[in-house]
């Protein structure tokens, strides 16, 4: 399986682990590309696409052969990789700040349309998919989208599920729930308290991660320590492979100053049902 992401940071971290997943389910023969830019609206991918001297893009693949990235990458180029099986899109997060479907599909449309038909082109019997993604975490201070309330989360949320269920409905497409799983646990407890290897930390979030050997949370990424990326990777694997995360045997390992931070195996298993349920849910919606 060829899985291409077009996306922003947004997928930049959690493809480790979903390869980890596969390796561990026996499916090892899987191509997982990230073809991003930080911050790419869905509106900036479909003109990039149109302007062929655009190579602004980097293409991050990890599969049996390892991991590899490499800049100055144009989204015809990326598209001539490999052949892909499965593509998928998401809009960055700025488009969701109103906590509006409205609003969120007045920014994403009709560019959206037009993308996936210029794709389609390329790929006419390829698996499409739309990222629903989480919601930023409370105390997210960008000006034009800051998430101040719990309130203010849940209706960004909300905005995110409508514009997937949207996309789906109207071009025939699938879905990833991960924010629906994130909804599920992000407010336990025992993803909300700071490790004791974190000195000085008083907040925890599945947003919490370690970037060049330092505590980082900027509220928004998925968190490796925090458990985010392993959550996103165990939806994703449901909804490529068809099979059930729980169980699984891959366990990411996490280090902070000499200390071993890696999921424990109450968060991993707790990680692992919200994600199944999350897709379970997710496809009793689809059929009702």
């Amino acid at each position: 399986m060829n899985v291409l992401f077009v996306s922003n940071s947004t997928c930049q971290f959690f493809t480790d682990e979903l390869y980890g997943i596969f390796a561990a389910a026996g499916l090892e023969d899987v191509t997982l590309a990230l073809v991003y830019y930080g911050g790419c609206s869905v509106r900036q991918h479909y003109e990039w696409s149109q302007d062929k001297t655009v190579a602004n893009y980097q293409l991050r693949i990890i599969d049996k052969n390892g991991l590899g990235v490499t800049s100055d990458y144009s989204l015809d180029r990326a598209l001539d990789y490999a052949r892909w099986d499965v593509i998928s899109f998401d809009n960055n997060a700025k488009t969701f700040g109103s906590g509006k479907v409205e609003t969120a599909l007045g920014i994403t449309e009709p560019y959206f349309g037009q993308l996936l038909s210029y794709i389609k082109e390329k790929y006419p019997d390829a698996r499409y998919l739309w990222h629903e993604v989480w919601a930023n975490d409370i105390g997210y201070s960008a000006p034009s989208f800051k998430v101040e309330t719990a309130e203010k989360r849940t209706s960004i949320f909300k905005a995110k599920q409508g514009v997937m269920y949207h996309m789906m409905e109207t071009y025939g497409i699938g879905g990833v729930p991960t924010g629906d799983a994130w909804e599920k646990v992000r407010d336990l407890p025992l993803f909300t308290t700071p490790l004791p290897e974190f000195t000085g930390v008083t907040r925890f979030a599945l947003t919490s991660r370690i970037a060049n050997g330092e505590f980082k949370d900027d509220y928004s990424h998925d968190g490796d320590v925090g458990g985010g990326q392993y959550l996103n990777a165990c939806v994703w694997f449901e909804i490529l492979s068809g099979r059930s995360c729980v169980g699984n045997t891959f366990r990411p390992k996490y280090q902070y100053k000499g200390h071993d931070v890696s999921l424990t195996d109450e968060k991993t298993a707790i990680l692992q049902n919200a994600a199944h349920e999350a897709v379970e849910e997710f496809k009793k919606s689809i059929a009702e």
